[in-house]
């Protein structure tokens, strides 16, 4: 006898709610810290608190995010002086994201935020349970990347 699909209780469905409520979360913890950078931001940032000065194309690969969507993130960034962009060196073609002053000031406590947010998310799941969530995770991103 065949199943019926619920879309409502799918893996998929449920992941990503679950995705949602912890971007979403997020984001109330940054707004409450008088943070101003939202997450979509706070995910592009993270990327230039590792390594200062990326392509913005590798911007947009390393969030998987489409070239659009960063130019956008990156346009607010500039404008609320957090990032500038800079021509390469050797390649006109290519615009280079840097992080100002006022950009790195806010990895401490952005940090701060979304280790408490993450926190908050795995009240009363154990270790192991999180060990093993996160190989079927991982696993999932490599069934599914080209």
């Amino acid at each position: 006898m065949a199943t019926t699909f619920k879309f409502e209780n799918s893996f998929g469905r449920i992941l990503g709610g679950a995705y949602t409520s912890m971007f979403r979360h997020l984001g109330k913890r940054m707004k409450e810290q008088n943070l101003p950078i939202t997450p979509e931001q706070f995910s592009v940032l993270s990327h230039l608190w590792q390594k200062d000065g990326l392509p913005q194309c590798e911007l947009a690969q390393c969030t998987n995010r489409n070239r659009a969507n960063v130019t956008r993130i990156i346009d607010i960034l500039e404008r609320e002086g957090i990032v500038e962009r800079k021509d390469d060196k050797t390649d006109r073609r290519i615009f280079r994201i840097y992080l100002t002053e006022k950009g790195k000031s806010l990895k401490q406590q952005t940090a701060k935020c979304a280790k408490q947010s993450i926190r908050n998310a795995l009240m009363g799941v154990s270790k192991a349970e999180v060990e093993t969530c996160t190989k079927v995770l991982l696993k999932i991103k490599s069934n599914l990347t080209e």
